[in-house]
């Protein structure tokens, strides 16, 4: 063979093994991104634990469960196995409210007292005292910042409940013992977003509860006591009750989205179901389309909508804690198809 030529059919295919290499490394190549795959169910043992709160930590691969009686955040993780304590701050009574902000890698946990946490003063002395929030890392359970919310209420018990976020960063709370919803700029400081008539609550009951951010620029938030569901702008602190929903539900608890659909807890003090509600007008109104009964004496009372299309809702036996049962072990993370 000519020499040329066979130099040339060597440069030739070092040429085409250059390029095939490039192209296996280009970096425009699609990537396949595989979801971790969750169990169907979970469950964690601790004695006297009485978890209220649950979300999803994605970047960890964890739930984050908040304990009411024990006033700590622990983590379950994604195999099931592995259940330990994440945060253990001392001002947190009963640990309700637990949000995963992965966008600022931050966890967010708000606690009040009902007189019935290991925390709690005797007696019951510091029941409705408690207005706290506590931001996390993520990761490691260090707390960045925190904000007492007690002196924004001049009268009255406290107990902030559930939290949701806005696009910006802003953190919005719930506070079942009076008509107020509290509002945390990105700066930490906090003020009362909302107070208004139609939030109020009788003594000895639970007002609102849950609330979720909706990217149109409004809340939705639970009330307890009056089963109903309120509309909260978040330009100008407007209120609005949904309607539609009456009888739908009751002692309506956590909220979560899936899709575009609603997800309402019914806790234990009703009959322990979760609700779905769909609306086609930005819900100034809303239909129930589906329930399942979870069960009264589980008392479910927060969810986390997962990508698979399973709702996880916790199971939180807090009849048994506020009947003076502290005993209760066995909890579940149950998965459920809505």
């Amino acid at each position: 063979m000519n020499k040329n030529i066979l130099t040339d059919f060597f440069l030739s295919a070092v040429l085409a093994l250059s390029l095939s290499s490039c192209r296996s490394n280009d970096s425009s190549d699609p990537i396949v991104k595989e979801e971790p795959k969750l169990l169907e169910n979970y469950s964690f043992q601790l004695t006297g634990a009485y978890p209220e709160g649950v979300d999803y930590d994605t970047k960890n691969k964890r739930f984050v469960i908040s304990s009411f009686n024990k006033g700590i955040v622990y983590t379950l993780g994604i195999d099931g196995k592995t259940f330990a304590p994440l945060i253990n701050d001392p001002h947190l009574i009963a640990a309700l409210g637990v949000y995963t902000d992965e966008e600022n890698e931050r966890i967010i946990v708000v606690s009040g007292d009902a007189g019935a946490s290991e925390k709690s003063g005797a007696g019951g002395s510091t029941a409705g005292q408690v207005a706290y929030a506590g931001v996390y890392n993520a990761k490691t359970g260090a707390l960045i910042n925190n904000v007492n919310l007690k002196p924004l209420v001049a009268s009255g018990g406290v107990f902030p409940n559930d939290i949701t976020v806005d696009k910006n960063g802003n953190i919005y709370i719930t506070d079942s013992f009076s008509p107020v919803i509290y509002k945390i700029d990105t700066g930490y400081k906090g003020s009362v977003f909302v107070n208004n008539s139609a939030f109020s609550v009788s003594p000895n009951a639970f007002g609102l509860n849950g609330i979720v951010y909706h990217k149109d620029g409004y809340l939705i938030a639970a009330h307890t006591e009056k089963a109903k569901l309120f509309k909260i702008s978040i330009a100008n602190g407007e209120v609005s009750e949904i309607t539609g929903v009456n009888d739908a539900f009751k002692a309506p608890d956590g909220l979560e989205w899936k899709g575009n659909d609603l997800v309402v807890i019914e806790n234990g003090l009703a009959g322990g179901k979760a609700h779905v509600l769909s609306s086609s007008n930005n819900w100034g109104s809303a239909s129930k389309v589906k329930e399942v009964s979870i069960g009264a004496a589980e008392f479910p009372t927060t969810a986390y909508a997962a990508y698979n299309g399973t709702v996880y809702v916790l199971n939180s036996y807090l009849g048994k804690l506020l009947g003076g049962d502290k005993t209760h072990a066995d909890y579940q993370i149950k998965g459920v198809k809505l």
